[in-house]
């Protein structure tokens, strides 16, 4: 199942964005609550700096009220819950006094910049090249709304090639509590197999819901999700005798999950805890032409040490039964599993790992940081093949930038030592793994 390993990687996303971006100083503020304020009753909000957000939302978020009792919880709070978003760099809260007594809430946001188009540039040792861009769109319409577009082909070193064009929209319903994600994808891959050209595409959409539950048993919402899917595999028919033909038809399928998501973002880094469950399922009489039964499992915590540190760490597991188009579900390597192993190094039906990060921020400069990592696991055959004791793991250290200025933009540098073949690999981007 092991297939040799490659030795080098690159990603360039990285050397473009130092070239571009200045960081900046997120802030949040109470030093403009009077103290007599607090235990009255707001009478009105006052929202400014926003330009691209509408007030509405601002005020949604912050789940404060008119008529509310002023307490400094639910001032703390409400700037919690305006940073979590990450649309602002700075959000201060002022209160102020009308001469007939009236009780103002002044909340003054600074925004931050909401579009991203990045150049995609990757090569691995064997000579395969990724080329193409990437355009994330945050906040659209005023109201947290997000796109993100993948245009990207591959021309692998020998001589086939693919391209790949995903669209993804997110669209929050903030008459709460529900939350809505439309994606589509599209892949064709050219592969040239014992003189036969052959032609693979790939057309996918799905469609998912979800929706906060308030429980006594959990501190925080519950948030269940449903998404459908659908997802057509075509080939160039007909395949010669000589060539045994990969699996077409259509995978249509369920998808279920349990979320628990209690992290939060400060300035320069986040805090607190996910727990995921999902079942993903193909049915028949959804025109399926695969009963496959995929579980997944993640956890995941951010914790605080100091004013500075962090170390946060991630478990994922996950299992697939008879898996569509006769193909293995997972592999095992790459920047979003275990970092110093070759993409695809190896591939299975079940798989686990877990990623251990410790984080220190520069004193003066805390938004950048350094991190050394250690991430292991392994993919398998099948549930039945798990052995924890038979394990990948690799050693490695990297750089953090939060850049303030855009929404959800970290830049990172990681670099991942295989331990077991004595190689190393180098990771970039801006969007942190976890």
């Amino acid at each position: 199942m092991r297939v040799k390993a490659n030795y080098t990687s690159h990603r360039l996303t990285w050397l473009w964005l130092c070239c571009v971006f200045v960081p900046g100083l997120a802030q949040a503020s109470l030093d403009g609550i009077s103290a007599d304020a607090i235990g009255l009753p707001i009478d009105r909000f006052r929202v400014t700096g926003n330009i691209k957000t509408q007030e509405k939302y601002i005020l949604k978020w912050s789940e404060l009220s008119i008529g509310q009792t002023l307490t400094l919880p639910a001032l703390d709070k409400a700037l919690q819950e305006l940073r979590d978003t990450d649309l602002f760099r700075s959000i201060q809260l002022q209160t102020e006094r009308y001469e007939n007594g009236e009780l103002i809430l002044h909340i003054i946001v600074e925004e931050r910049r909401y579009w991203l188009l990045l150049p995609r540039v990757s090569r691995n040792s064997e000579g395969d090249i990724k080329s193409g861009f990437r355009l994330r769109m945050y906040n659209l319409q005023g109201a947290d709304q997000a796109l993100d577009v993948l245009a990207q082909q591959e021309q692998e070193a020998d001589g086939n090639d693919s391209e790949e064009l995903r669209f993804k929209y997110e669209l929050p319903l903030f008459d709460k509590p529900y939350d809505l994600t439309w994606q589509l994808r599209r892949i064709i891959a050219y592969r040239e197999e014992d003189g036969f050209d052959n032609v693979e595409t790939v057309n996918s959409l799905s469609f998912g819901v979800a929706r906060d539950w308030n429980l006594d048993l959990f501190a925080i919402p519950l948030t269940v999700e449903s998404t459908i899917s659908l997802e057509d595999r075509g080939l160039r028919e007909p395949y010669p005798p000589s060539i045994e033909a990969r699996e077409a038809g259509m995978f249509n399928h369920l998808r279920l999950g349990l979320i628990l998501d209690d992290v939060h973002r400060e300035p320069y880094r986040r805090f607190g805890s996910y727990y995921a469950i999902t079942l993903d399922q193909g049915f028949e009489w959804l025109g399926s032409d695969y009963e496959s039964t995929i579980i997944e499992l993640e956890i995941t915590n951010f914790l605080r040490l100091n004013r500075y540190d962090n170390f946060n760490s991630r478990f994922v597991f996950e299992v697939a039964n008879d898996s569509p188009f006769d193909y293995l579900h997972y592999d095992i390597g790459g920047g979003s599993s275990i970092r110093g192993l070759e993409d695809v190094d190896e591939r299975g039906d079940a798989r686990w790992f877990a990623n251990l990060e410790y984080i220190f921020a520069y004193r003066k400069h805390p938004g950048l940081a350094h991190t050394l990592f250690v991430d292991l696991g392994n993919v398998y055959d099948d549930l039945q093949s798990i052995d924890f004791g038979d394990l990948r793991y690799t050693v490695g250290t990297g750089f953090r930038w939060k850049i303030e200025s855009f929404v959800k933009t970290d830049l990172f540098l990681d670099y991942g030592y295989d331990v077991e073949k004595q190689q190393g690999k180098l990771y970039g981007g801006t969007s942190l793994n976890f």
